[in-house]
């Protein structure tokens, strides 16, 4: 696993404010595995330079990526 540094944590009910999808469709992601998550106890957060990628290329490089690991 890959170790960042002064990485920023987005809470996943947030995302919707930041990427044009609704809250079943990150927690879908999330299910079928498209979505890279940072579990820390109950909570489910999303790498802000994530959201970043996903902004600019698309689901798609994300899912590549972790397909790829």
């Amino acid at each position: 696993m890959e170790y960042y540094e002064n990485t920023k944590l987005i809470a996943v009910k947030l995302i919707p404010s930041i990427l044009p999808v609704s809250l079943p469709t990150v927690r879908s992601w999330i299910f079928q595995n498209k979505l890279p998550v940072v579990r820390l106890g109950r909570k489910v957060f999303v790498r802000e330079e994530v959201l970043e990628k996903i902004g600019m290329e698309g689901l798609e490089s994300v899912t590549a990526e972790l397909n790829n690991n």
